[in-house]
């Protein structure tokens, strides 16, 4: 299978691929509920303490996507967007 968010890594040095591999899947996800939403929460693997190049992965990713790039296939139509609305309005609409 082909995995839909694709990562080369360069070089012919299999401890360094191997050492990249368990840093990047040094964590994993728990779908928890709360508050009336879902969430994934990120736990640590207690075999791989390192996630060191997770978090780059993760912050370059986020900065990324802050200043509008988009992964292939995912910019397909958002959510609507909302009408901001003052405090007062919304106590006024609450009131009736």
């Amino acid at each position: 299978a082909v995995s839909a968010f694709p990562l080369s890594i360069f070089g012919d040095r299999p401890d360094q691929h191997r050492m990249f591999a368990e840093q990047v899947t040094a964590e994993y996800y728990v779908r928890t509920e709360g508050r009336g939403r879902t969430v994934d929460e990120w736990k640590a693997r207690p075999e791989q303490p390192d996630n060191h190049w997770l978090d780059c992965l993760v912050g370059s990713a986020v900065a990324a996507s802050m200043q509008g790039s988009l992964l292939f296939g995912t910019d397909g139509p958002s959510a609507p967007k909302r009408e901001r609305i003052s405090f007062k309005e919304l106590q006024r609409r609450k009131k009736g």
